[in-house]
């Protein structure tokens, strides 16, 4: 494995949490979890509108290379 994604998430005006996974999928479905959201409920563009409309939250999903 050449690289993992970190996925950045807090609740407004809370601290950072940053988790490390092998893939997207696994990131993804982490934001969900962390949120206490139903996976069948919405979408990530849904759940990412929902968050920002009512200041519940961030995150921020990247890939990075490991050295």
């Amino acid at each position: 494995m050449d690289y993992v994604y970190t996925l950045k998430i807090r609740y407004s005006g809370e601290e950072d949490d940053v988790f490390v996974f092998s893939t997207k999928e696994k990131a993804e479905a982490q934001i969900f979890k962390y949120f206490q959201m139903e996976t069948s409920n919405k979408t990530l563009s849904q759940l990412t509108d929902f968050l920002f409309r009512e200041d519940i939250g961030y995150y921020d999903i990247n890939l990075n290379r490991i050295l």
